[in-house]
């Protein structure tokens, strides 16, 4: 029996030895999967960040694109305005100025009509003062040569009634 005890704790231990071994390569292979699932991962992750940062960088470039852009149209918006206001401005000078353009234009008629009725007129009495000039050198004439006094009332009443139609208009 001692043989068979001693038989049976080698085959307990052989047991005990082939299940350590079953276990150390089923473990060694799982630990090689898993290694193998870690570096796999582990490269994933870095080609991950790596574009991640590729990615970031980009977006940190457009950002700053986008704040120059507003910048700009910050600045351009400034201007419009500005521009805007510079506008309404001289379209309230424009109309200012049509404003008095038109009043000008008004009073210019209003001149140039009265320019014409008194060059009409002034011809008118032009004409008369001629007239009258005759009948004063007439009149002139006749005392100079003593004429009788019926004559220089004659022409006296010419002449008066001369001054008198140019006194009516």
């Amino acid at each position: 029996m001692e043989r068979d005890v001693n038989l049976r704790l080698i085959y307990i231990i052989l047991v005990l030895l082939l299940a350590l071994v079953g276990t150390s390569v089923f473990y060694q292979m799982r630990y090689n999967s898993l290694k193998s699932d870690y570096e796999s991962s582990f490269n994933y992750m870095n080609e991950t960040i790596k574009n991640l940062t590729l990615n970031q960088e980009d977006l940190y470039s457009n950002i700053s694109d986008l704040n120059v852009s507003t910048n700009r149209e910050n600045a351009l918006a400034s201007r419009l305005d500005m521009k805007n206001r510079e506008l309404e401005n001289i379209s309230t000078e424009l109309a200012s100025v049509q404003q008095k353009l038109f009043e000008c234009q008004n009073n210019y008629d209003v001149l140039s009509a009265n320019s014409t009725f008194m060059n009409q007129l002034l011809a008118k009495h032009a004409g008369a003062i001629g007239s009258m000039q005759d009948l004063i050198n007439t009149l002139k004439t006749d005392v100079l040569n003593n004429a009788s006094n019926s004559n220089i009332l004659h022409d006296i009443e010419n002449l008066q009634t001369q001054l008198n139609t140019l006194n009516t208009n």
